[in-house]
């Protein structure tokens, strides 16, 4: 942990970052954490006054809330992604809603993870994801996603030919890991996951790992978690 600590400040430091959301205390704390990271373009509050910042300015990493003054997170993503394709984007999540995290995803967000999990490293944890995963996704995040498609029933089967391994892979996926975490857990090297998961992608006509994990909930290609993940007031 203490090794992607390190790993996340020095992305951070290589990034010109903004950050929007419409909680004072979330920018504040945000604000105090680049202060001894830097270099952050702006802390706003609204989605116009985030794609200003944007387009005004050299930004390579968009930090939003799924809640914002006007306008809202995925379509700050969405409009962000249109101004800048590679622009990495990573949104905290304050009401898990299905229809908020399917449309964030749609956006193109690079990561989703729970407002509540910020703190202890956790957000340098998820940048560090995103450079090294393409994507990054909540394991609170993807249980609320299962719990979800599992309430509407009906679950269509998918017609695909999957390897045990790939298997393997893809419950990894689905429950929030990293490839570094499926690796040490299947006692696989980094390069070998990387190659399954980019293997899954093609089989699963999916985008990304965002994508590979709502096709495979949608389609029940796995296991459903144990109970649903517990959030915060």
């Amino acid at each position: 942990m203490h090794e992607l600590r390190q790993t996340g400040q020095s992305l951070l430091q290589r990034r010109r970052t903004v950050i929007a959301s419409a909680d004072p205390v979330l920018i504040t704390g945000l604000v105090s954490m680049f202060d001894d990271i830097g270099p952050l373009v702006g802390a706003v509050t609204s989605e116009p006054e985030a794609l200003n910042c944007i387009s005004t300015s050299t930004t390579d990493l968009l930090i939003c809330s799924d809640l914002l003054e006007t306008g809202n997170g995925p379509s700050l993503v969405a409009a962000a992604k249109q101004r800048k394709p590679d622009l990495a984007c990573l949104m905290l999540i304050q009401r898990p809603l299905r229809s908020t995290l399917e449309a964030a995803i749609a956006a193109g967000c690079n990561g989703l993870c729970s407002r509540d999990r910020v703190g202890n490293g956790y957000l340098l944890q998820a940048v560090q994801a995103i450079e090294s995963d393409s994507t990054f996704i909540d394991p609170m995040i993807s249980g609320v996603l299962r719990h979800c498609r599992l309430g509407r029933g009906g679950a269509s089967r998918l017609k695909v030919d999957l390897s045990l391994r790939e298997e393997d892979v893809l419950r990894g996926i689905c429950r929030g890991l990293t490839n570094q975490e499926i690796a040490d857990q299947l006692h696989l090297s980094i390069d070998t996951v990387k190659h399954i998961s980019s293997a899954l992608l093609r089989k699963l006509d999916a985008r990304d790992r965002s994508q590979a994990m709502l096709t495979a909930f949608r389609h029940d290609l796995v296991d459903p978690p144990q109970q649903l993940p517990r959030w915060s007031p």
